[in-house]
C-alpha cells in the first residue's frame, strides 16, 4: 500500500490515464473522420452517377420500362450495394429496384436534391435524390462496407488500447524512476545526516538550475546552518557541564565536611543534608549532560575492555539494594555464567545502574524487581522488569526522550529528572546494542537490553 501512494506510482498511473484518454479520443475522432470521408465519397459518387443518368435520359428518346430494366439490371442484383429508382417528367415511377420499397419505403419526389442516411431493418443506407430538369434519379447505397471499416477500427483500437495503457504505465514508471532518482539519493543522504553526521551534504545534480538543483542548494544551506547551530549548542552544553562539575564537586566536599562537624543543631544538619542531596543531584545531571554532549558530537566512543557482566550486575544489584526504596522490595535474579562483552566498564555500569535504579524507584510497595541475563548466539540478552505502576502505551518511545517523565500520578513521589533511560540508550547504542520497552501494564513493566557478546574471557 505504501508503494501505491508513492509519487512514482502516481506519475505512472497519471501517464497511463492521459494516454488512455488520448487514445480513446483519437479512436473516436478517427472513426468519425473515416465515416465522414467515406460518406462524402459516396455522396460524390451518387451525385455524379445521378446527374449522368438524368442527362442521358433527358437527351435520349423516351425510355420504356423494359429498356430501363435492361439499363439498370445490374443494380437489381441482390448482392449489389446500390438501389435505383427513376421518376419521369410526368412524375411517374418508370423503374425501381426490387429491394427499394423494402429498404427506403417511399420516394420523396417533391423534395429538392438532398442526401440523407436511413436506418431500416438494422441496415444503414445512404439515400440521394438528384434532379436535373424534370427527370429524377433516386440512388441508395448500402453502408455495409463503412460498418465493416468502423468495426475493424474498433477491433484494432480495442486490441491496442490495453497495450498502450501498459506501455504508458511502464514508460511513465521508467520516466518517474529516472526523474525521482536524485530525490531518492537526497532522501537516503538526508536520513544519514543526523546529530553525528551533519557534515554530510547532498551531491549536486547534473543541472543546478532545474527544480531539483535548486532544492539541493536550499537543503545543503539548511544543513550548513544546522551544523553550525548544533556545534555551538553542543559545545556550550559540554563547556557548561565541564565548568559546573568543579564547583559542584567543591560544594559537595564542603557540605560533607560540614556534616562531619560535631555540635550541629538538628535543623542545621537537616539543612546541610538537603543541600548535599541536591548538590549530588546537580552533579548527576551535569555528568549526564556532559555524556549527552559527547554522544551528540560523536565522541562517545567506548574503550573495548573485556567485562564479565555477571560480576558487574552482581555488584550493581548490591548498590541498588541499598537505595531507600529497595527496602520493601524482593529481587529475583537469574544470571548465566560466562557473559562477557567488550565495553567501557564505567559507561556500561552507568547504563545498567540507571535501568536498575529506575526499576527500584518506580515500583509499588512490597513489589518485585526481576533481572534475567543470558546469552543467545552472538548476543547477550538482559530483561529488567518491575511491578511498577505501568507506562501508558502512547509514551513507550517517549520514555527515552531527554527530560521526559510520566505524570506524577504514575511516578508517585519519586523525584527523577528524566535523563536515566535516555542516557542508558545512548550508552547501549554506542556499544552496538539496543534497549526497548517491550511491555508495560498495571502488573509489570519490562525493559529488554541486547549487547553483542565477546568470546574472550
Amino acid at each position: 500500500m505504501k508503494y501505491l501512494r508513492s509519487i512514482r506510482f502516481r506519475i505512472a498511473s497519471f501517464s497511463a490515464l492521459i494516454t488512455g484518454v488520448v487514445v480513446l479520443v483519437f479512436s473516436v475522432f478517427s472513426i468519425s473522420l473515416v465515416r465522414n470521408e467515406y460518406i462524402d465519397a459516396i455522396d460524390d459518387e451518387m451525385k455524379r452517377f445521378g446527374e449522368d443518368m438524368v442527362k442521358e435520359m433527358a437527351d435520349s428518346s423516351r425510355f420504356d420500362n423494359e429498356e430501363l430494366i435492361d439499363l439498370f439490371d445490374m443494380f437489381d442484383d441482390r448482392k449489389s450495394l446500390h438501389l435505383i429508382a427513376v421518376v419521369s417528367p410526368e412524375d411517374k415511377i418508370l423503374f425501381r429496384s426490387s429491394r427499394w420499397r423494402k429498404h427506403v419505403l417511399e420516394l420523396e419526389r417533391h423534395q429538392p436534391t438532398y442526401f440523407r442516411t436511413i436506418v431500416h431493418d438494422d441496415n444503414r443506407w445512404r439515400y440521394a435524390r438528384i434532379r436535373d430538369g424534370k427527370w429524377q434519379i433516386f440512388v441508395g447505397y448500402n453502408l455495409e462496407e463503412l460498418i465493416e471499416v468502423e468495426q475493424e477500427i474498433v477491433r484494432t483500437f480495442t486490441i491496442a488500447y490495453p497495450f498502450s495503457l501498459i506501455l504508458a504505465f511502464f514508460g511513465g514508471l521508467l520516466l518517474a524512476h529516472r526523474t525521482m532518482q536524485p530525490v531518492a539519493v537526497m532522501t537516503m543522504i538526508a536520513k544519514e545526516i543526523g546529530a553525528k553526521g551533519l557534515g554530510s551534504r547532498i551531491p549536486k545534480t547534473r543541472s543546478e538550475e532545474d527544480e531539483l538543483g535548486q532544492l539541493t542548494k536550499v537543503l545543503n544551506r539548511m544543513f550548513e546552518r544546522l551544523e553550525v547551530s548544533f556545534e555551538q549548542t553542543s559545545r556550550f552544553s559540554s563547556d557548561a557541564s565541564h565548568e559546573l562539575n568543579t564547583p559542584l564537586t567543591i560544594m559537595q566536599g564542603e557540605l560533607e565536611l560540614a556534616l562531619q562537624r560535631r555540635g550541629l543543631h538538628s535543623e542545621s544538619e537537616r539543612l546541610l543534608s538537603n543541600l548535599l542531596e541536591e548538590t549530588q543531584r546537580l552533579k548527576t545531571i551535569t555528568r549526564s549532560l556532559l555524556l549527552f554532549s559527547r554522544s551528540d558530537a560523536g565522541m562517545l566512543i567506548p574503550e573495548g575492555t573485556n567485562i564479565d557482566l555477571n560480576k558487574t550486575m552482581q555488584s550493581l544489584l548490591e548498590d541498588v539494594q541499598s537505595l531507600d526504596a529497595a527496602s520493601a522490595l524482593s529481587f529475583d535474579i537469574k544470571l548465566d555464567e560466562g557473559l562477557f562483552v567488550s565495553a567501557d566498564e564505567s559507561l556500561l555500569r552507568q547504563a545498567f545502574y540507571n535501568m536498575l535504579a529506575n526499576a527500584v524507584r518506580y515500583n509499588r510497595p512490597n513489589g518485585r524487581v526481576s533481572v534475567v541475563m543470558r546469552k543467545t548466539e552472538d548476543w547477550i540478552y538482559c530483561q529488567i522488569s518491575n511491578t511498577g505502576p505501568g507506562i501508558s502505551a502512547r509514551n513507550f518511545e517517549r520514555v527515552f526522550d531527554r527530560f521526559f517523565r510520566e505524570d506524577t500520578s504514575r511516578s508517585g513521589s519519586q523525584k527523577g529528572f528524566g535523563l536515566g533511560l535516555p542516557l542508558a540508550r545512548e550508552i547501549f547504542n554506542a556499544h552496538g546494542g539496543s534497549v526497548l520497552l517491550s511491555k508495560s501494564d498495571l502488573e509489570e513493566t519490562i525493559f529488554e537490553v541486547n549487547l553483542p557478546a565477546s568470546y574472550t574471557n
